[in-house]
């Protein structure tokens, strides 16, 4: 008797959890938009998406050339293949660690003409220029 009982509530207990959304839901269906984007929209933001990626990545790699902890940790470096002869804007400092990167990153032309000046007297091109640490970047300083 009591497994009858048992399989009766049993039974009923599905019916009422079958019968929920219907006495929930209303007479009519809840409209839905969903955008609809094109092939091109789609590209567009898979490419801008990508950008971001790159340039996320490209300053995360940024940081970790310019970044350090000590003053030991720096280089004065030449950006430009001319570096002192173009002015103080043809070298940086860097974490020595990353030189090769560095120059891997720089898209130096190799038959660049560089100027028949002496070099730049400019403060980083100064004997007294140093690579230092300066709140974790490092800087040139005189």
């Amino acid at each position: 008797m009591n497994r009858i009982k048992n399989i009766i509530f049993l039974v009923l207990a599905g019916l009422v959890l079958l019968l929920i959304p219907l006495f929930l839901s209303k007479d009519e269906p809840i409209p839905v938009d969903f955008p609809r984007l094109t092939q091109q929209e789609v590209e567009a933001r898979e490419e801008q998406k990508q950008q971001e990626a790159q340039t996320a990545a490209q300053k995360e790699k940024m940081r970790r050339i310019y970044g350090c902890q000590t003053d030991e940790d720096c280089i004065i470096v030449d950006k430009d293949p001319c570096g002192c002869l173009i002015g103080p804007q043809g070298v940086t400092a860097i974490n020595a660690l990353y030189t090769l990167e560095f120059n891997q990153m720089q898209s130096r032309s190799i038959t660049k003409t560089c100027p028949d000046t002496p070099p730049s007297k400019a403060r980083d091109c100064s004997p007294s220029a140093q690579a230092v640490c300066r709140a974790n970047t490092c800087k040139i300083e005189y």
